[in-house]
């Protein structure tokens, strides 16, 4: 014996359907902490995210160029070694 099932589809106009998300996201950022209700409050949002941005490149950039330094006085400390041990074993 089969039965039918019945759909549960809604038809809604596409207004709606973006009236619908919007408010969804908008109480989504109003979970995590971010008001979406005012254009001065979604602009300090904005800056803020800016400044998280522009922090992260100037870490990235501190981070590279410490890594860069580090690499450079191995390497010349390797180098100092063999003209040491060439030194030694030319002995000069």
């Amino acid at each position: 014996m089969r039965v039918a099932a019945m759909s549960d589809a809604v038809t809604i106009s596409r207004e709606e359907l973006q009236a619908i998300v919007r408010e969804a996201v908008r109480d989504a950022l109003h979970d995590v902490g971010l008001r979406a209700d005012e254009p001065k409050a979604v602009e300090e949002a904005r800056e803020d995210f800016r400044f998280v941005r522009r922090l992260r490149q100037g870490v990235d950039g501190v981070a590279s160029k410490v890594g860069m330094a580090i690499v450079l006085s191995i390497v010349g400390g390797l180098i100092t070694l063999l003209t040491f041990g060439l030194k030694a074993f030319l002995g000069r």
